[in-house]
């Protein structure tokens, strides 16, 4: 459990640092290169975004479950690794090679911006960073990504001075993702050994990353299809309204999901080394641990939503307040899908259904969002978003329903929600007393401390009054000052 904490908190500073990032560079880039720079370099990023996915297929969740099933015995670790690398040089080549051609073709408009991003592409094919995560080093990368995250902003600030620059805010971008996939090279002697690939080894890497392809391309597809379709279907003030209230209701997810980067590893060599019921109470655990977290996010987001919004975004954005309002709900639900389809169905080895389950959440977003979004706008973009990832969890939980104790941890996770429902309503009427007289910044700031010492207190008393073990486990020098407090009493 101590190496997971300490991947966690690894984890969760890189992902903290990619939160607050953003908020340091927009404002600057929106002024500087303006909207129509900001949009040429999100178009050119989102074409070659679909060349890196080809480029490294399913490899960033089956080289971390390969590489951990082979625990300690570095000569098959060894084997794994240079296999699976070069099966992914072999199609992340023809990916290269596909992507030099789509830009001699179609690029000539932004010829030297996708020149540039031509890093990023090559830095996917050479990133190794599976083998790190696999062998439950999360520091080498991470730290990595630390040192080039800082690079990249300094670039920005420094090189992007006119509209002119978006070139340099694409190098700033790619030549940082190139970096991370390099500098972990340098370290790769710790971990394994120098292995001649063979073919059929290479061949028995690929269908495994291809299955595990197919639920990256879903995630991909609805991950963006809403605004898509939301600019067709309705206007580009609603599509506005739905990206921002979206990008705000979902960046906490980064810091709850990095626990599930964290246990994956772990969770694969337990159940490889057939120790299945340990491996269900690792589950039990973190389900525990993160929906905690996750109620009290999402129902945070639901009571600070009124200040938050006039304050972050300014005057004209009263519509983003209901929209991230509802589009929180979607953090508890992706919460509980990363443990039970990351890090217990993929350790499994039940990719098939795993894949089943993300196709079912692609296809009731489609239809959803043919449906509601004629009639509601984004309001209907944001409740399909909703509906397809409680689709993805109910078609995950009738997978393990024979497996895990779903029941169980619905009931040991009901007094949080209903601590979150509290905090929520106290925050509303918090807001109502105080904005009006003091102003949305100060008002946003009570109610942050308000709303966290409310839920904590109430998540605290049930927890050390009835899930004590839980606790401890999560938070051992907690238990060992509980202790001595019962020792000197």
């Amino acid at each position: 459990m101590a190496g997971i904490k300490k991947n966690f908190l690894f984890s969760s500073a890189y992902q903290l640092l990619t939160i607050i990032t953003p908020i340091i560079t927009t404002p600057y880039l929106s002024r500087v290169i303006g909207a129509e720079g900001n949009g040429i370099f999100s178009f050119t990023q989102s074409v070659t975004n679909y060349f890196v996915l080809f480029a490294i297929l399913g490899m960033s969740s089956y080289g971390v479950r390969a590489v951990a099933e082979c625990g300690d015995d570095r000569a098959r670790r060894s084997d794994v690794f240079w296999n699976a690398f070069s099966m992914t040089c072999v199609t992340g080549t023809i990916v290269v090679l596909v992507y030099i051609v789509y830009v001699a073709l179609f690029g000539q408009g932004y010829l030297l911006l996708y020149l540039i991003w031509g890093l990023w592409v090559v830095g996917s094919v050479l990133d190794v960073s599976w083998l790190f995560f696999g062998c439950q080093t999360f520091s080498i990368p991470t730290t990595g990504n630390f040192i080039t995250k800082f690079c990249s902003v300094a670039m920005i600030l420094v090189l992007v001075k006119s509209p002119g620059d978006v070139w340099a805010y694409v190098l700033a971008i790619s030549g940082a993702n190139f970096a991370n996939s390099i500098i972990p090279w340098f370290f790769l002697r710790h971990f394994v050994d120098h292995v001649r690939p063979q073919w059929s080894h290479m061949a028995s890497h690929l269908k495994p990353t291809l299955v595990l392809f197919v639920p990256v391309i879903a995630i991909s597809i609805y991950g963006v299809l809403d605004k898509i379709m939301l600019g067709v279907l309705t206007t580009v003030e609603q599509v506005g309204y739905f990206d921002y209230a979206e990008k705000i209701s979902k960046m906490p997810l980064s810091l709850i999901t990095a626990l599930g980067a964290a246990v994956l590893p772990r969770m694969a060599q337990i159940i490889g080394a057939g120790h299945i019921e340990e491996g269900k109470r690792l589950v039990g655990t973190t389900m525990w641990f993160m929906l905690a977290c996750a109620f009290a996010l999402s129902f945070g987001i639901v009571g600070v939503a009124p200040s938050f919004c006039p304050a972050f975004f300014g005057d004209g954005f009263d519509a983003c307040v209901p929209l991230m309002s509802v589009l929180a709900f979607v953090i508890p639900t992706i919460c509980v899908t990363n443990v039970i389809g990351n890090q217990y169905m993929l350790p499994c080895h039940r990719d098939r259904e795993y894949t089943i389950s993300v196709s079912i959440g692609a296809a009731v977003n489609v239809v959803a969002n043919l449906i509601t979004i004629p009639l509601w706008g984004a309001m209907g973009a944001a409740l399909s978003s909703v509906l397809s990832e409680v689709a993805v969890m109910i078609a995950q939980g009738w997978c393990v329903r024979g497996d895990l104790d779903l029941v169980g941890y619905a009931r040991d996770c009901l007094p949080f929600a209903l601590a979150g429902v509290i905090m929520a309503i106290v925050l509303r009427f918090l807001d109502a007393a105080i904005r009006p007289a003091i102003g949305n910044w100060p008002a946003l700031g009570i109610e942050f401390v308000v709303g966290a010492a409310t839920y904590l207190v109430l998540a605290l008393l049930w927890s050390v009054r009835n899930e004590r073990e839980r606790l401890l486990a999560v938070f051992p020098r907690l238990g060992r000052h509980l202790q001595a407090d019962g020792t000197e009493r």
